[in-house]
């Protein structure tokens, strides 16, 4: 990227009251284009992304209790893709996070599960837009794969895979546009079907996401507004892999800005997990434990060069970065990460992804036949333990 550029853009920011937003940061792409995105190289990186999945995801059989809407301690649980247990209360798999694998890990999970119990859990697709308008240009279209809405392109993903009308039996529309609405559009989901208790076992493709998704929802749903539903929260809990397509599926600035907007919140607006201490006002998350040792010097370049879907406060928190270069910081990633991708290639490496795992699954459901007989008869083998 070129110094001059980087004046241009400084010059912008200061006109504008250093925002970015997703307006701003949509203007910042209408007035300079995309940039030329870093040079990565896995050695480089390998051991970042590691520390990254051992900070920000969970293990299978971790647990965390918390008081919930109805003031009865609840327990959060984590399990393993492939030993969901059987007979949970209304288990529903929900896929959602934007990390365009996650309707990959959904259907491993409800293939396998069904292998081993019989038990074909629902499924549910929630999320509206998200990433701060990064994908707006390739939401915004009249055909293709990854189009509307985040649910929705995971609904047209999954009805590659298996029966649509199973897949979309719990469709909605979705309002949701973070963290926080996700979780409303659950319980509301649950409301309409009449149901008193709910398990959501949450599937984001994204093996750095499970304990910001903890934090944070294990604090909401301590609201009251949630009461008439004994909410069950689940962590289904992805393995990385890194040899997928999409832009997320491997080492791009796609996939370091998800792991960034991951890990940056488990620092900020915390208050303490506690089962008898009332949470700070104006807290949003909680505090888990264990991340009071986290060395966050080793992420310093993931979280102020690459959060193209965070914010500057992370940085500013983190490291003592200067708010204006902060914002700078987020806008030059916004615009190198926008070279990762077109909304043709996006389609394309999201069929090139199912299409690979068609093939390990001896080939394509084909509309109409025997869902269940089609599961019963994929190998008995975890795809994603290869």
């Amino acid at each position: 990227m070129k110094t001059n550029i980087i004046a241009e853009i400084r010059e912008f920011l200061n006109e504008n009251g250093w925002k970015c937003n997703a307006p701003a940061r949509q203007a910042a792409y209408k007035k300079f284009g995309a940039q030329p995105e870093h040079k990565l190289t896995w050695s480089d990186w390998a051991m970042i992304l590691d520390y990254a999945c051992l900070v920000g995801g969970a293990r299978p059989g971790d647990e965390y209790g918390y008081i919930d809407a109805r003031g009865e301690v609840a327990t959060a649980k984590v399990y393993d893709l492939y030993n969901i247990p059987k007979g949970l209360k209304n288990p529903f798999l929900v896929c959602f996070s934007g990390f365009m694998t996650a309707h990959l890990y959904t259907f491993e999970a409800l293939r396998w599960h069904y292998k081993v119990t019989g038990e074909l859990l629902r499924i549910f697709c929630t999320g509206k837009e998200g990433n701060k308008g990064l994908y707006k240009k390739v939401v915004e279209r009249l055909k293709g794969l990854m189009i509307g809405s985040e649910a929705e392109a995971y609904l047209r993903c999954l009805s590659l895979l298996g029966d649509e009308k199973f897949m979309r039996q719990y469709e909605r529309a979705v309002a949701d546009t973070d963290t926080h609405g996700n979780f409303d559009e659950m319980y509301a989901m649950a409301k309409s079907l009449g149901l008193n208790e709910a398990t959501f076992l949450l599937v984001s493709g994204n093996p750095t996401y499970d304990k910001r998704l903890l934090a944070e929802g294990m604090l909401q749903l301590r609201d009251k507004k949630y009461a008439d539903v004994k909410i069950n929260l689940c962590i289904v809990h992805c393995p990385p892999r890194y040899d997928f397509a999409v832009p997320e599926g491997h080492l791009t600035e796609i996939l370091l800005g998800y792991y960034a907007a991951s890990l940056g919140p488990l620092a900020k607006d915390t208050t303490p997990l506690s089962l008898t201490l009332l949470p700070r006002e104006g807290a949003e998350r909680y505090a888990l434990p264990g991340l009071e040792d986290v060395d966050w010097s080793i992420f310093r370049s993931l979280i102020s060069d690459y959060s193209n879907m965070g914010w500057p406060n992370y940085q500013e928190l983190l490291y003592g970065v200067p708010h204006e270069e902060a914002v700078l910081n987020i806008i030059l990633s916004d615009l190198r990460a926008r070279s990762c991708f077109t909304p043709e290639s996006y389609d394309e490496a999201l069929l090139q992804d199912i299409r690979t795992y068609q093939k390990f699954l001896g080939g394509a459901y084909i509309q109409g036949e025997n869902f269940e007989e089609y599961l019963d008869m994929s190998p008995y083998v975890p795809y994603f333990r290869r």
